[in-house]
């Protein structure tokens, strides 16, 4: 999509701040923080593979920030399907900061991180470090390998096989101008497939090219 020359600017002021502003923002989230957006698209994926509609089973989580949404993506699927046969799927999770992406390719995190999920779901991907004074978890090596992270900057065009079923990009879209969020979701929208989802971190007023489903889903249209 096209940026005028106000949006070019503004997006390379960002592109200074951007970095300490990620931080500031990602800090207090958990896995599955706001769970009803993870809830709603379980339910959409299940639809999809239940009812012989095209699968959705590529997935993009774009400004993964440290990878606590890209794993709560890969528990929410993971879960799905132990309860349908054959659900299968695969996600690519990138941010723009190296640091950010090998955390993520690690898998540990603070035990405060999980203090909101349900303890079965704790004990079924996550182990505990062995050394109580660090108050550490890690995500089971089966999860961190279905999970794929690479450097990228959301400004920058993705290289991709195919276009994905689903992007998800909570941690980035809502706290820019909304001109540039506009243009970025318009940039986004060039990689899904027909009818793909973009599930964002909050709703935006206007969504040219889409189609609001709920809890700041929307679908491309």
């Amino acid at each position: 999509m096209h940026m005028s020359s106000e949006e070019n600017t503004f997006r390379s002021g960002l592109r200074l701040e951007l970095p300490y502003l990620v931080d500031a923002l990602g800090k207090d989230h958990g896995f599955l923080h706001d769970a009803r957006q993870f809830e709603f698209l379980a339910e959409i994926v299940a639809d999809h593979h239940l009812n012989g509609s095209t699968p959705l089973s590529s997935f993009l989580v774009a400004g993964c920030d440290r990878g606590l949404d890209a794993y709560s993506l890969c528990i929410t699927l993971l879960e799905e399907a132990k309860e349908h046969s054959g659900l299968q799927f695969s996600i690519l999770a990138t941010d723009f900061l190296p640091v950010n992406v090998s955390q993520a390719k690690r898998g540990v995190y603070s035990s405060s991180s999980v203090r909101d999920l349900p303890q079965a779901l704790i004990k079924r991907y996550f182990l505990r470090s062995r050394n109580s004074a660090t108050n550490l978890v890690r995500l089971r090596p089966g999860v961190r390998d279905m999970v794929n992270f690479r450097c990228q900057d959301i400004f920058e065009s993705f290289a991709l096989r195919e276009p994905m079923d689903v992007i998800v990009c909570r941690q980035v879209l809502h706290h820019f101008h909304p001109a540039l969020a506009l243009a970025l979701a318009g940039r986004l929208r060039q990689y899904l497939a027909p009818g793909g989802i973009l599930v964002l971190g909050a709703r935006m007023p206007r969504m040219p090219g889409f189609r609001h489903l709920d809890h700041a889903l929307y679908q491309a249209i």
